[in-house]
């Protein structure tokens, strides 16, 4: 048995974005299982060896874990090393890997976008998978559809090692139940620019702005009406659910979870200011990249490569996922590109910034309860362990070329108390309703359409505004959350 906890010096984050789990953002469509990105984790399997007090070492794993997903667990992490060390390699279980009978997931293939469906036919009729990765983006409906279940018996959440996010989870219990195991928080999205770009620009490098803490609504907004100032052709902003992030920086999200249960905040005079003064402003001058015009709805990477967006708002990942290749293609300097979170609401008492939960939900039905349980304590043995955050900021240096002033930065945006996590369960009510493929559900829409202007509203061709799409929508938001509601306690 285990019953210590060392504090962390260091960054989750760095570890996380290679070893751990990442959140699928609305740009991941990926078809293909995820791979290892080291060649060699040899001081890694040497180091957690030495965690075996941190799990109950009498849990019996049997059977290989059953994870039903678009892209394969790397079981080359710390959390897989220490699993295998311990409980060993369970025997019984599918033979889907084949000749890789070394492994500790029986891995369940899904396109992403038929995921949902197929958990819920697995479900329905006894063929449970064991562990589904949470998604706030249909959260809480499938607990309340009963996909997954609760999990406050399985796991004991008084251990020490989950102080870094005790607080956290309460914020995500549904009907008093706690469903996610929440191991750590990964800021969700930053604003990516090139250092170079601006600087020929003559403007203010915008992380000038956030260490004098003066990276607000007002100071990106006078940015933008420079940039467009250089030349024909020049775009702000690019990327996926700008507007919801601005949002988000008020603090306030459009539906939150209180006392358990689902709160809506339509008429939130926070948000409506956002709207009003960030989000109408953008598309009114002309800001943001019109990527449903010119892209068929994609971002254009491209174009920011060559200069003439400003910013790409993307995964703090995307600098490896993306950028690399670009950095190494033209040769950039390494610290080329760079980013700052977004900008601060300036009538906020704090920093408020989306950030991502990172956990597996316990299937409804799940025939290897004894393996989720494992497979947990290991994830959070090793997340805030000093050794294994070194060990995984090396490698994120020698393999994805970070940059030690972005791992500080890093560091400091998620660890260091400057920023404070908001999540949002606005597309959580239901994806008959919260459609993610579409910009015009009544979730989405409230804030794509005002900062896209791509619908018109009423005979007269006037576009849409944040105000008539709530008129038009806060019945079917509000009858799904109280159908929701009605459920628990």
């Amino acid at each position: 048995m285990r019953r210590t906890l060392k504090t962390a010096i260091a960054s989750v984050l760095c570890l996380g974005m290679v070893l751990s789990v990442t959140a699928c953002s609305e740009s991941e469509n990926t078809q293909q299982p995820a791979v290892s990105t080291f060649e060699s984790y040899k001081p890694l399997v040497e180091h957690v060896t030495q965690l075996t007090d941190r799990v109950d070492t009498d849990i019996k794993v049997e059977k290989k874990i059953r994870w039903l997903s678009h892209w394969a667990i790397d079981e080359t992490q710390a959390a897989a090393e220490l699993f295998k060390y311990v409980y060993g390699i369970p025997e019984n279980g599918d033979t889907s890997y084949g000749d890789d009978a070394d492994k500790i997931f029986d891995y369940i293939f899904v396109d992403y976008k038929s995921r949902w469906d197929t958990l819920g036919t697995m479900v329905s009729t006894g063929d449970s998978p064991d562990i589904f990765q949470f998604e706030i983006a249909n959260y809480p409906y499938a607990a309340y559809r009963k996909m997954f279940q609760p999990i406050d018996d399985i796991i004991d959440f008084s251990d020490p090692l989950w102080d870094p996010t005790r607080d956290v989870m309460e914020k995500f219990k549904w009907g008093g139940e706690t469903y996610c195991a929440i191991v750590t928080l990964n800021l969700d999205q930053v604003m990516w620019y090139r250092r170079s770009v601006v600087e020929q620009a003559g403007l203010k490098e915008p992380y000038e702005y956030y260490k004098e803490g003066k990276w607000d609504w007002n100071t990106m907004l006078d940015m933008l009406a420079a940039w467009q100032q250089t030349g024909e052709g020049k775009w702000g902003l690019d990327g996926w659910q700008v507007p919801d992030r601005l949002v988000s920086t008020t603090g306030v999200p459009f539906i939150g979870i209180v006392d358990g249960k689902l709160q809506d905040n339509l008429y939130n005079a926070d948000i409506e200011r956002c709207m009003t003064n960030v989000i109408d402003v953008i598309f009114k001058q002309n800001y943001r990249y019109p990527r449903h015009e010119l892209n068929g709805w994609g971002i254009n990477v491209a174009e920011w490569v060559k200069g003439n967006t400003l910013f790409m708002c993307d995964l703090t990942t995307a600098y490896k996922d993306t950028f690399l290749a670009y950095i190494e293609r033209y040769k950039w300097d390494t610290d080329d590109v760079f980013c700052v979170p977004f900008p601060k609401d300036p009538e906020a008492d704090k920093y408020y910034q989306v950030f991502k939960n990172d956990s597996f939900m316990l299937c409804a039905g799940a025939p290897n309860v004894e393996g989720f349980k494992a497979w947990t304590q290991c994830l959070i043995a090793t997340a805030y362990e000093e050794e294994t955050i070194a060990i995984g900021r090396e490698q994120n240096k020698e393999n994805n070329k970070y940059t030690d002033e972005m791992l500080d930065l890093f560091d400091e945006m998620q660890y260091g108390g400057v920023l404070t996590p908001v999540f949002d369960f606005k597309e959580g009510i239901g994806v008959d309703i919260v459609d993610p493929n579409s910009v015009y559900n009544p979730v989405a829409c409230l804030t794509q359409i005002p900062y896209l202007n791509c619908i018109n509203d009423d005979e007269e061709g006037s576009p849409a505004t944040f105000s008539s799409l709530r008129t038009k929508y806060e019945g079917t938001i509000r009858n799904r959350i109280d159908e929701i509601n009605a459920t628990v306690a």
